[in-house]
């Protein structure tokens, strides 16, 4: 099966963790996926919520340094998806944020 990575850091400039891409995109071509998030070493924990059910099936939880967070897309669709990333900076700031996923580009 097929696997994106993605990279929850932290934006200085906007004080909040963020997803690098911030709109993943999944080619129809790949059928199902595996979406693989880790962080950068400023992040202490991270989390993903809000993925809709039937289309992402997690496979594992709550990311930290050295712990990545995966979840398997369907990729039966063609549709753009938001979902939101909780993050924790080493020194205690914490914020959210909601990238994208489009399945079927």
């Amino acid at each position: 099966m097929p696997q994106i990575n993605a990279t929850v850091y932290w934006d200085e400039e906007h004080n909040k963790g963020k997803v690098r891409p911030h709109h993943i995109k999944v080619p129809a071509s790949n059928g199902a996926t595996v979406i693989q998030w880790t962080c950068d070493p400023e992040i202490a924990t991270f989390g993903i919520s809000g993925l809709a059910a039937g289309e992402f099936t997690r496979t594992s939880g709550n990311g930290r340094q050295g712990t990545p967070v995966t979840t398997t897309d369907q990729n039966n669709n063609t549709t753009v998806y938001t979902y939101t990333v909780t993050a924790t900076h080493t020194d205690g700031r914490t914020s959210s944020h909601d990238p994208k996923i489009e399945n079927g580009t």
